[in-house]
């Protein structure tokens, strides 16, 4: 009798054994790119926020920037957005650490918008004057400053209008727009103001404070805090 594992056999037998084995299914490999993506996107949130590409920063004033970091990061974005006037948000101007003692206090992110053509939104501080105001004082947000924390000096814009006759005091949000100055100065040991704007045009808009609630208004909710238009202190 003859053994099956001939070595005759065996050597017809191993072009059938190649043949089949080619036949079979190559194996699954896995896609380690593809890992990574299904990977991440099990980690986000069902419910995320748009991305942050998709805003259109050219229309967008408010900033919800919270670190300085991320606020110069708006800053960038705002600006690669349109062309001049740029649409800032005076947050974004703020959120750096300002020290008098140093010889160039202002961060260079912040200088080079000096000499800029910029739009920006606010209120207007109360001061003495009431009726025919040129010179201001421009603050992001009035419910802040009255029931929150004040502005810091880098969060505060002084406004010199163009109308010689100027404007009368108003809670309303206004947007004013003008060549940014970015100055550090000092006079009798007081610093002055940072930011400034000259020959300003500006427009009343319907009251839109960032900080204050949306069930917030304007016409009593100051009252008491803020004399009136026509009173005095």
């Amino acid at each position: 009798m003859h053994s099956l594992l001939n070595p005759k056999h065996i050597c017809w037998l191993l072009p059938l054994l190649v043949l089949s084995c080619s036949k079979q299914e190559d194996p699954v490999v896995e896609d380690p790119v593809e890992e990574v993506v299904e990977e991440v996107q099990a980690q986000e949130p069902a419910n995320e926020e748009p991305a942050e590409e998709a805003i259109d920063y050219s229309k967008r004033f408010w900033s919800s920037a919270m670190t300085e970091e991320e606020r110069q990061a708006s800053l960038a974005r705002r600006i690669a957005a349109s062309d001049e006037p740029y649409l800032i948000d005076m947050h974004d101007l703020g959120g750096w650490d300002f020290d008098e003692r140093k010889k160039q206090p202002i961060p260079e992110h912040i200088l080079a918008l000096d000499g800029k053509m910029i739009t920006m939104r606010g209120f207007m501080m109360p001061d003495i004057d009431f009726e025919h105001i040129r010179t201001f004082h421009l603050v992001r947000s009035l419910y802040s400053c009255c029931f929150g924390a004040p502005p810091q000096l880098n969060e505060i814009l002084r406004v010199t209008l163009r109308d010689p006759e100027g404007m009368d005091y108003t809670y309303q949000t206004i947007e004013v727009t003008g060549r940014l100055q970015v100055v550090f100065e000092m006079e009798d040991g007081l610093v002055e103001d940072l930011y400034r704007m000259e020959d300003v045009t500006y427009r009343l808009l319907d009251f839109d404070d960032p900080v204050a609630p949306d069930s917030f208004d304007a016409d009593t909710g100051f009252d008491g805090v803020i004399p009136a238009p026509g009173s005095q202190f």
